[in-house]
């Protein structure tokens, strides 16, 4: 009897929306999988970098001036001199402008660091009487509306309230304390202590636990904040912010530089900087002309490709640290001057520093705004700005000298000399500054924290933004083309 076929087809396993559920966990965990093996990789390097400080310092340092003077000795060249002259003059005259640069700036420099060192206690106690009297002019003023702010503290929290309330006392009979102690027969008599006579209290209870009675302390207190809103207002955390502020921002700097600046590691620095600096110089147009040769990779068109991502990279970080690094120095000495001008202490000393750390972006103006509004408000004037004024006024001064040069920088300055040369929007440039300060470490994080997101941005174009649009709309790149 032949079999009659089924009239119902036999479903089929997977079916569409099994398919479709099983690929998007399978693309999940290829996502997840491919992330953490980026991240592990990142983190390897970074600890890889950390640990080889000491050799990646020198020669990061000698390429980024080899960047820096290769415009110079290709102008020489120009003017007729051959690449060994022209290398030689210019490092000849810039290692004596160095020196001589050194000669001058370091001892006014450490001069100028340990001035402000030594006026740092006075400052403190400036800073702590202008705050003082901020808060109780403020305070006054608003005791008009019913509020006293320097004598209102927030009621303690049972959770939060550690004191243990006093027992109650009990009425006793008095004690006499006026009377002598009893002397035995060969003993001498002792006079009681001063203030005996007076006292009334009695001795503490060792069984009984301790009691808080005087003033509630920031170093007794627990919980959110270490200091009440009288703490705060009263000015007494200045004495100790300061101070504290100062610690921290060494702590950032030594840690940033790690153990590169010992004493042997700076001294052959010295000597491995000029060497590296000088054949860096001398082969630069034979490493132009072969380091794809070095690539290893057979020769292909995904070869080609690398190449060319590197050379895309190698572009940025040239605009980078060219451009920056001039903004910086223009900076620094137009703030220090402007600073001078106005008569704020230490004015070149924080100039100076500016063109160091100008080169971080934004963060590095912050950090250098810092101290000059500290100093400025404590100093109590110039020739310039009464001591009589209000001690608002000069750091409102030179919050304007500040603003003023970013603003001249962020309108003729840095579009003429840098213009979009890494295309960061600021946001992005600002989160990449902390993100690879914490990754790789402090200053050398800040430092490189541009043309590293600049590296990033040119590899995700080429490998995974351009390629999805290439397979998204084959004819209109096509066409694009």
């Amino acid at each position: 009897m032949p079999l009659v076929a089924s009239s119902n087809p036999t479903p089929s396993v997977p079916n569409a929306f099994q398919k479709k559920a099983l690929w998007m966990a399978i693309t999940a965990l290829s996502v997840a999988v491919i992330g953490a093996l980026v991240v592990g990789f990142i983190w390897l390097i970074t600890r890889v970098m950390s640990f080889m400080q000491p050799i990646l310092i020198p020669f990061a340092v000698a390429g980024v001036m080899a960047y820096l003077l290769e415009p110079v000795v290709v102008k020489l060249k120009q003017w007729g001199l051959s690449r060994q002259k022209a290398v030689w003059v210019v490092f000849t005259v810039s290692i004596a402008a160095i020196v001589g640069i050194s000669f001058i700036i370091i001892p006014a420099f450490v001069h100028q660091g340990a001035e402000l060192a030594g006026k740092m206690p006075e400052y403190t106690r400036t800073a702590k009487r202008n705050v003082t009297a901020f808060a109780t002019k403020w305070n006054e003023w608003l005791k008009d509306y019913g509020v006293d702010l320097l004598h209102w503290q927030a009621p303690a929290s049972p959770e939060t309230d550690t004191t243990t309330p006093a027992p109650p006392t009990t009425p006793e009979a008095p004690t006499p304390q006026t009377q002598p102690p009893a002397v035995t027969p060969g003993q001498t008599p002792t006079a009681p202590l001063p203030g005996a006579a007076t006292s009334t209290s009695p001795a503490p209870d060792p069984s009984l636990p301790h009691t808080h009675t005087g003033a509630s302390t920031p170093e007794a207190k627990t919980g959110v904040s270490a200091y009440t809103l009288q703490d705060l207002l009263s000015g007494d955390w200045v004495g100790k912010t300061l101070p504290e502020l100062g610690q921290q921002l060494w702590d950032f700097v030594r840690s940033s530089v790690g153990g590169f600046l010992g004493v042997f590691g700076f001294i052959l620095s010295m000597i491995i900087v000029p060497l590296y600096l000088y054949y860096f110089l001398t082969e630069s147009p034979k490493i132009a002309n072969s380091w794809s040769n070095y690539v290893p990779l057979r020769a292909s068109e995904f070869k080609d490709d690398v190449v060319d991502t590197l050379t895309e990279i190698n572009r940025y970080l040239i605009a980078f640290f060219r451009g920056q690094l001039v903004v910086s120095l223009i900076n620094g000495f137009a703030t220090g001057l402007g600073l001078v001008i106005v008569g704020v202490k230490f004015g070149w000393l924080i100039g100076l520093l500016l063109c160091v750390l100008g080169i971080i972006p934004y963060l590095g103006i912050i950090i250098c705004w810092i101290p000059a509004v500290i100093i400025a408000s404590v100093q109590g004037g110039s020739y310039l700005v009464p001591a009589d004024s209000p001690w608002w006024v000069f750091p409102v001064v030179v919050t304007a000298i500040f603003v003023v040069v970013q603003q001249i920088d962020g309108f003729f300055i840095t579009p003429k000399i840098v213009g979009d040369s890494v295309g960061l929007h600021p946001m992005t440039v600002i989160v990449s500054v902390f993100v690879w300060s914490l990754i790789m470490g402090g200053l050398l994080g800040a430092i490189l924290a541009v043309p590293m997101t600049a590296a990033l941005k040119v590899l995700f174009q080429r490998y995974i933004w351009q390629r999805g649009v290439q397979k998204r709309w084959p004819t209109a790149n096509a066409k694009g083309r």
